[in-house]
């Protein structure tokens, strides 16, 4: 896969890379593991009678071409699982990134440090149980606000994370470590369908707020309206000073354009050039310049990320923080919540909590409520298997399909160099495409580049003279989280035809920005089409693409506990209270009753809000 040319390393004969790939991997779900024996096996037979493992360099890359030209869809994902896998661990080697010269780091306009969070307390759990007012299952954007606004208001809270506390002074180092403790199943959580679309979300302290871009947007007010209108929301149009108060805490403010970094810089200059409306974006970073480092925690915390903001707020205020504590079952008696069964996991095993020896019985008590608020994954996953909530739980799962258009330039635009996520354009809205000018570390952005074998490396030695653009979807499309036979959580997602035109739209939309800043090729991310020069940009455009043949991931999952009017249409009330069970409730994006359209922290942050009054107020 990696040959070595023009100063870059050959892979295993200069530089280790099935050694960490094969470490990183132990930190998966069995479910995983099981899917990449399979593509594994399939991959190292596919050349049959002969074995991958044993051609000669020369027929490994022929049969890593004809796998790229191929018209099978198999074929394709075979090619980017070991793409995936392999960049995976050469990317982040020392001497790849210096030849290439990928460089991570952070730093604020001034070039100070941010002063440190407030402190977190013990969060070592406690003997085989504790008792308190209020649990709350998950420390995100909902688990974090609402720990925070019912301590305050004099309520004992509980906060029980299943992984672990991490912040500038001990984030993993090595990104594949990184990775495996900061990411659920290793950043390989997947929604099957065609395509089969990775989601990506956190297991730390401060859940996905802890490796997202910072990226802050509110709901949109048409979103807001609907939700109002037909999902009995009537405190949906009344958010502003929730947002107000969120965005001051948390120091959001727009990046600044003079020093946003060339990518971001380049998607301004060309969506400027064709009048598309956009501007830059705003973040929970203050006047942070420079910013390489959010997929595997903000080196400096300069982004205020929940385990640096909310979090120690809420301990200020008296609640209690618990890591490494796995919640199984929510408890009830005489249809009323009274607290969790979890596991806690012994320090030593948390990046691999399916170690049952590790794992020591623990419950939490609580007098007046239970708030759930693992995600739109593991809150379905929990209530699923507490038996709660009704037949609408995992259900109306949005997750806004995702995909990255590439470019090069003639120019030298070090993605790295700025603010990773900066720019938008919101031309297009109305129909339901943003496009967010992005840029990923090399260790997760460069199984995307073009071709394999040398060709994909005389790609990763172009990554400097790369841009790129998100094109992200508002989605009609839904799935569902259900649970497997073995237990774990098992996502389905049901891509429409319409919406895979939708992300097809955005696709071209991505490149005519990409053309008229200056780039030479654009690379669609789509294997029938490869790159686009200019000029050929009408002929993309004229093409229907099957839904099977778009590379796409997404970030966002929702939906799966929504909100509405109707118990029989949703999970919960409208002010997040679960049907059925009387104290229980939820606080996360899973209520979202649609698909929100925007990066959804500011909103889960401001429904949190409203979820604590509702508790609070039952307190009272």
């Amino acid at each position: 896969m990696a040959p070595g040319i023009d100063g870059l390393p050959a892979a295993e004969r200069e530089v280790e890379v099935s050694g960490p790939v094969a470490r990183f991997l132990t930190s998966l779900s069995p479910r995983i593991l099981v899917r990449l024996r399979l593509g594994l096996f399939a991959f190292e037979w596919l050349p049959f009678p002969w074995r991958f493992s044993r051609l000669d360099p020369v027929a490994r890359e022929d049969f890593l071409h004809r796998l790229e030209r191929s018209r099978f869809r198999l074929h394709h994902e075979l090619l980017l699982m070991a793409k995936i896998l392999s960049t995976l661990g050469y990317a982040v080697t020392p001497r790849v990134r210096e030849r290439i010269g990928f460089e991570t780091s952070c730093a604020l306009a001034d070039g100070s440090l941010p002063e440190p969070a407030g402190d977190l307390g013990e969060t070592e759990p406690r003997g085989e149980g504790e008792e308190c007012d209020v649990v709350i299952v998950g420390s995100g954007a909902g688990g974090a606000v609402a720990a925070a606004m019912l301590a305050e208001a004099g309520l004992d809270v509980i906060v029980l994370e299943a992984g672990g506390s991490f912040n500038r002074d001990n984030y993993p180092q090595d990104p594949l470590e990184a990775i495996a403790t900061l990411y659920r199943d290793g950043g390989l959580t997947i929604a099957e369908g065609q395509p089969a679309i990775p989601v990506p979300v956190a297991r730390a302290l401060g859940g996905t707020t802890v490796i997202n871009s910072g990226t802050c947007f509110r709901a949109p007010e048409p979103v807001l309206e609907e939700w109002r209108r037909d999902f009995g929301m009537e405190w949906s149009g009344d958010l502003e000073a929730d947002f107000a108060e969120a965005e001051d805490f948390l120091r959001v403010q727009p990046v600044d354009p003079e020093r946003m970094g060339r990518n971001g810089q380049l998607a301004m200059e060309g969506a400027a050039a064709i009048g598309a409306s956009g501007g830059p974006i705003s973040r929970n970073a203050g006047d942070c310049v420079q910013c390489s480092s959010c997929p595997f925690g903000c080196e400096i915390d300069a982004k205020r990320g929940m385990h640096v903001s909310y979090l120690p707020r809420a301990v200020a205020a008296g609640a209690r923080i618990r890591t490494g504590v796995e919640v199984d079952q929510v408890l009830t008696e005489a249809g009323r919540t009274v607290g969790v069964h979890a596991c806690r996991l012994l320090p030593a095993y948390r990046a691999k909590s399916d170690n049952q020896g590790a794992r020591r019985d623990y419950t939490v008590r609580a007098r007046v409520a239970t708030i759930v608020a693992g995600g739109a994954l593991g809150t379905p996953e929990l209530l699923l298997r507490s038996g709660l909530g009704g037949k609408q739980v995992g259900r109306n799962f949005h997750i806004h399909p995702a995909c990255w258009v590439g470019a090069r330039y003639e120019e030298d635009v070090r993605g790295w160099d700025g603010v990773m996520q900066s720019y938008y354009v919101d031309q297009w809205e109305a129909r339901g495409v943003l496009l967010e000018a992005t840029f990923t570390p090399l260790a997760f952005g460069g199984a995307w580049l073009l071709g394999a074998g040398r060709e994909h490396q005389e790609s990763m030695l172009r990554f400097g003279r790369m841009g790129s653009i998100g094109v992200h979807l508002h989605d009609r499309s839904a799935g569902r989280v259900g649970l497997g036979a073995e237990g774990s959580i098992h996502a389905r997602y049901s891509l429409t035809r319409d919406d895979a035109d939708r992300i097809a739209y955005g696709i071209a939309r991505a490149a005519e920005i990409h053309f008229a800043a200056g780039a030479v090729e654009v690379y669609p991310n789509i294997a029938r089409v490869p790159r686009l020069r200019p000029g050929q940009l009408g002929d993309f455009e004229a093409t229907r693409f099957a839904r099977s043949e778009l590379r796409l991931e997404a970030f966002h999952p929702m939906g799966t506990a929504r909100v509405a009017a109707d118990p029989t249409a949703g999970v919960c009330a409208p002010d997040g209270s679960v049907n059925g069970t009387a104290g229980l409730y939820v606080a996360d994006a899973s209520l979202f009753p649609t698909s929100v359209g925007v990066n959804p922290m500011m909103t889960v942050i401001a429904f949190a809000k409203q979820v604590a009054r509702s508790v609070a107020a039952a307190a009272a």
